[in-house]
Formats: structure tokens, sequence, C-alpha cells
């Protein structure tokens, strides 16, 4: 028997139907061939102790870095507040009693990082050795999951998912996991919670709304003249300087140039959710939470492919399929203008020649869109109108620039006329406006037809909303992990840190402004870091870093963050004497709960004070940054809860450590 793990019950009971292996047994289905189960969303993840008191309100060592990361069941809860633990221990039951019984798995996880992330844990919690092959499954149809099942790939193909999901778990975790804890010792536990990456975003956010508060328009006039062309077509120009002459009526205006430059503008790529989620926001309004719901449940009604991450092109032969599925789609009178236009299916830049049977851009499966309205209705229409705009053909825009001069000033024209419309006429609100091109000689003289003024005010910097900020952090962070920016807008809403107005406008709470207020200045709000974050994962992908190099660089910058977030004065305040900085000898080492940090910005020095449960008093830490170590301590507590007598000292790295006649850790 072979056992295949979906994504979740409902896909478990599509395959199950479409397999027909369908009997029904306690969690799971089978039949002649398969045992068909399924996983819940992270079931098994990095053991972090969400429920436990002592671990974030009580003296413990900061930052927590172990030493090996351990894996157990899941402590999150759902949306409604619901502890998945049992919910999760209990399949995980299941699923290790139908292994027991099989020779092999089929993996039909969700098609992402995310979901192979999801099986590798549960494999390795289980111990399991059994061979395991993917199975890919793009869509829900009969034809597509038996596809897939008859034709599983070799997890091989599949290593990169894992690693790019499992070095950005780690980096969440280490830094996430303490920037939390050093919050809840001040604010209480889950009163700000954010992570590696919301923190940026959030400060993103404050940072335009103060910008668009502080802005002051600036006014300029310009010359505005008009002059005939060859065919009679009156033409305004404006001058490209701000000026307050007025030319006389009998002046000659001289044209300097006529520039024309050809553009092509490619066919748009098929949809992956978050180019989805940001054309949703857009064009309807929806917020990516909505747009994420609403590809989910079109996926499970079979009417669209699954809303990929990454994807946006599609093999040979699914565009084929696709061609089939855009003819029936014409005689829907959503897409009469497509019929209309007469254009023919071809091959876009959304088609990979190469590519073998896998993920994909979101595309129609061709099931009749029967009953749906509200926001499927309006996702589901994205989607098919930008498979018509993927599968046509290219534009063609000539775009023409006029430069003219009259009394010392010049002036400028520009327009654009389309040589092909190739896909902007498929649909009416893609069309761009054009105008006449004026017949001109570079060289001739015109007579001046009239002449004005105007006046041009800069524009202020307007609010993010959903698409505009998902596009602007999608130019900074880049394609690379780019899946996590909306479901960081999704979580500092779902966390209220974040509110949306009427039209739109994204911008904080007063919770969310508290929170800005403190972390402002700080790493964890600090864009450029999540950045370098990602780039290091990108070079161990590439090969270019080893494990152990990232992990380190990831644990510095968990301690760089978790210092800075303790020695808040805002959240911690300050105690005892200050202390000579050891590090620069300019600045002197303030004194907080849990950190002494250098008050000099070019140094930033910092020693935490908490080791095995032990907090060292101000003359305990005084002697370790003089004397490089401190008397003798009581009271440390070991990993297993033993306790021992200790010196804390400064070592040859620089890095205090925890000696004992019988124990010796580098913290």
């Amino acid at each position: 028997m072979i056992t295949i793990i979906a994504q979740n019950q409902q896909s478990a009971l599509a395959i199950a139907r479409a397999t027909e292996n369908d009997e029904m047994g306690n969690r799971y289905y089978y039949g002649a061939k398969y045992y068909i189960t399924w996983a819940i969303h992270r079931m098994v993840e990095i053991t972090t102790p969400r429920g436990i008191a002592s671990y974030w309100f009580r003296n413990q060592s900061f930052p927590n870095l172990p030493k090996y990361l351990t894996l157990s069941v899941t402590t999150r809860t759902s949306n409604d507040g619901t502890q998945l633990t049992q919910e999760a221990a209990t399949q995980l039951d299941t699923i290790k009693s139908l292994l027991a019984k099989s020779d092999s798995i089929i993996v039909a996880t969700a098609p992402t990082q995310e979901g192979e992330l999801t099986f590798r844990y549960l494999y390795a919690y289980l111990n399991c050795t059994l061979p395991y092959r993917r199975a890919i499954i793009s869509e829900l149809t009969v034809k597509g999951i038996n596809r897939a099942i008859s034709f599983p790939m070799d997890p091989e193909n599949f290593d990169k998912w894992y690693t790019a999901a499992r070095l950005r778990d780690e980096a969440d975790w280490y830094i996430g996991v303490n920037a939390r804890r050093a919050l809840a010792f001040a604010a209480g536990r889950g009163t700000y919670q954010i992570g590696r990456t919301s923190a940026s975003v959030l400060k993103m956010i404050q940072e335009r709304n103060i910008a668009i508060a502080n802005f002051e328009a600036v006014t300029s006039g310009h010359t505005t003249i008009a002059v005939k062309d060859s065919d009679g077509n009156i033409i305004p120009m404006s001058s490209i300087e701000p000026n307050n002459l007025t030319p006389k009526s009998t002046s000659e205006v001289n044209i300097l140039s006529v520039e024309k430059e050809e553009i092509k503008v490619k066919t748009p790529k098929l949809y992956n959710l978050v180019t989805l989620q940001m054309d949703a926001a857009r064009v309807f309004g929806l917020s990516p939470q909505r747009t994420y719901d609403a590809a989910v449940a079109l996926y499970f009604r079979k009417l669209i492919s699954y809303p990929v991450v990454a994807g946006s092109t599609v093999s040979k032969r699914k565009y084929q399929e696709c061609r089939k599925v855009l003819d029936k789609m014409l005689a829907y009178t959503n897409y009469a203008s497509v019929a209309y236009a007469q254009m023919d299916v071809a091959p876009g830049r959304s088609v990979d020649k190469t590519s073998p049977m896998g993920t994909h851009g979101i595309v129609a499966t061709g099931v009749p869109p029967l009953v749906i309205k509200d926001d499927l209705s309006k996702v589901y229409h994205l989607i098919v109108k930008r498979m018509y705009q993927a599968f046509s053909k290219d534009v063609v825009i000539n775009r023409y620039n006029v430069l003219a001069e009259c009394e010392g000033v010049r002036y400028r024209w520009t327009g654009e006329t389309y040589k092909a419309k190739g896909w902007h006429s498929l649909f009416p609100d893609t069309a761009i406006k054009t105008l006449a091109t004026p017949k001109f000689s570079s060289g001739e003289s015109v007579e001046l037809f009239s002449v004005g003024s105007c006046t041009k005010k800069s524009v202020a910097p307007k609010g993010y909303t959903d698409d505009t900020l998902i596009e602007e952090l999608l130019k900074v962070r880049g394609s690379f992990q780019s899946f996590t920016i909306a479901k960081d807008v999704v979580h500092l809403e779902t966390v209220g840190l974040i509110e949306r107005d009427p039209w739109g406008i994204i911008s904080l709470t007063t919770k969310g402004k508290l929170l800005y207020s403190i972390i402002k200045d700080m790493k964890i709000a600090d864009l450029s870091m999540v950045v370098s974050s990602d780039e290091l994962m990108r070079q161990v992908m590439n090969g270019k870093l080893s494990r152990s190099a990232f992990e380190t660089s990831i644990k510095n910058l968990s301690c760089d963050i978790t210092a800075e977030i303790l020695a808040s004065a805002k959240l911690y305040p300050r105690m005892e004497e200050d202390i000579p900085c050891p590090h620069c000898s300019e600045g002197v080492m303030k004194t907080f709960g849990r950190v002494a940090k250098c008050d000099n910005p070019g140094c930033g020095h910092y020693i935490f004070r908490q080791f095995y449960g032990v907090t060292l008093s101000h003359e305990e830490l005084a002697a370790l940054i003089n004397d490089r170590k401190t008397p003798e301590i009581s009271g440390f507590k070991s990993w297993s809860g033993k306790p021992f007598k200790a010196r804390v000292i400064i070592n040859q790295a620089g890095n205090p450590q925890v000696v004992s006649k019988n124990k010796s850790e580098n913290i």
C-alpha cells in the first residue's frame, strides 16, 4: 500500500474520489491501492514554548539561542482561538499508523515551499525512513489529480523548496521569538506581536504617513503656448522650466527636434498569489486576506489551479489546455470584448518551453463558473482576464517628443499612439490615451497661435494601499521570499497594529503608533536588515555561504536586536551607575534590567546580564567588564534544572562565558 499525505481533509477527499479509494476510515480514506490522509499546516514546528509562562516572564538567559533547533507538535492556535496541539497530535498518530502499514509515500501537500516544509518536518519528527515522491496537484479536477498521482516526481527536485523554507523558518524563529520575548518582559505576552519582517513594514507605513503630514506643496508658474502644425492641428506646449515670461504674439516658435521612440510593452505574466493580491486590491479594493480566501475557495471548487506564490508561467502542454479553456470562456458576456477584438491566442512569455510538469501560474481549469459571486467572482474574473492578456501579443507604442523654443524659453509636447494594440485591445481599461501625431519638421519655424500660463504644484506622497505597499516592498526585497510580504500585511492587521480607512489607505492604530515609537530606530524595524537576511538565505541557496556561517550571522543579528530592545529606555528603566565601556573607551555602559549597553552610537557594545537563570548584580557586572570575570556565583541552573556554581568570564573571542569546574558553555 501507498500512503498519500494531502494538504488538508478537503484535498484528501478530492484525491480519494478521483482515485476511487474513497472508503472512509478514522481520519483517512482507503481503497485497493492507497491510504489517503492529510496534514495540518505546520503540525510539526520548531519547538516554541508559547504557553509556558516561565519562559516569557521569569529570569532566563537572553537571547535564547539553542545549539540545536528541535521539532515538536505545534502549540499554535487557529484563527478562532482553538488550540491546535491535540488536533495535530491526533492526526500525527493517524499518519504514523498508516505509514507503519505502507511501503512508500506520495506527498501531496500544498505545491509550495511551505507545503514542502510541512511534510519534511513531519517526516523528520516521525523518524520515518520510507521512500517518498511528490505529486504536484495544481488543480483538483479528476484529470489533474490522477495525472499528478500517476506521475509523482523525485524528492530531490524539491530540495531547494525545503532549504529556502527551512532557512526562512530558522531566521524567523531566532529573530522573531527573541524580539517578542524581550518585548513581552516589558509590555506583557502577546501585546506586541512582531517578527523578523513585519516590524519594518509597520515602520514603512508610519513614515509614509508622517511624510504626508509634513508635506508642504511647492507652487511654480509655467508659460504655455499653442502652435499649428502643417495639417492645421493645434498643438499645446508647456515650458520645461518655471518662468513668468509672456511671449509676444508676433514671436516665432522654432521646432528644435521631433523625436519618435518605439516602445514594446510585453504581455503580462500569469498571476501568482502576490500579484493577484496586488491587482485585486487595486481594482476591487480587496484586502490580501480576502483575495487569498477567495482564491483558495475557487481552487477547492475546482475552478482554478492552486494559488501558488511564485509561479507565473505554464508548460507547453498546459498552454494547449489553456487555449481550450479560453475558447470556452468567450461565451460569457464578461469577455465579449475579447471576441470582438478577434485576437488569436498566442504563446507569450508566460509559456516556459523548458518547464516539466510542476507548479505554474494561476489559471482557470475550464470547469464552468456557476453560481459564484462577490469576492469569488471578482478574483475569478481577474484570473481569466490575465490569461487572455498573457496568451496574447505584445503592444507596440510610438512615443513622440517635440522640443520647441520661443524667446529663449524651451517648450515640450509629448504624446503616444499605437502601432500595434496587441493585448491592450482585449479589455477597454488597459488602453492608453492616444493623441494625434503633430506634423512638424526639425528646424522649421511656426507661428505662435496663442499664449497662456499655468500653475503646477508639487504632488504630496500618497498613503499606502494594499497594492502600492506590496508593490513597494517587492521593489526593495525582490521576488525571493516574496510571498511573506502580503502575509506581513495580514499579520499586522490581525494583531491590531494597522487599519484601513474607507478608501483603503493604511494607517497605524494607537497600539501600532506606540510600538512604532519604541522600535523606529532599532534593527528589528530596519528594512535593510530584512534585505540582508534574505540575501544570506540566497547565498546559502546558491552555494556561496555555508549553513553554519548563515546560522552564526543570524544568531549575531538576534543578539543585536534583543540587546536593542532590552536597552530601550521606553521599555526598561535604567539602573545603577554607569560603567566605562571596555570596547571603545569613549562611551559608558548604561545598565538596564537585562542588558548593559554602551551609549556611544559608534560603538553599541552590549553585554547580557542573564545566564542560566541568574541576573548579574551591578557589582558582578562591573567586575565582569573591568576584570573580565565575576566572583563565583551560586544559583545557576543547567538545562536539566540542576543547580551549580560558576563564574562568568569574557573569553578570548570577547564573548561572555559561564565557567564552572564541571561546566563550560558559550552564551
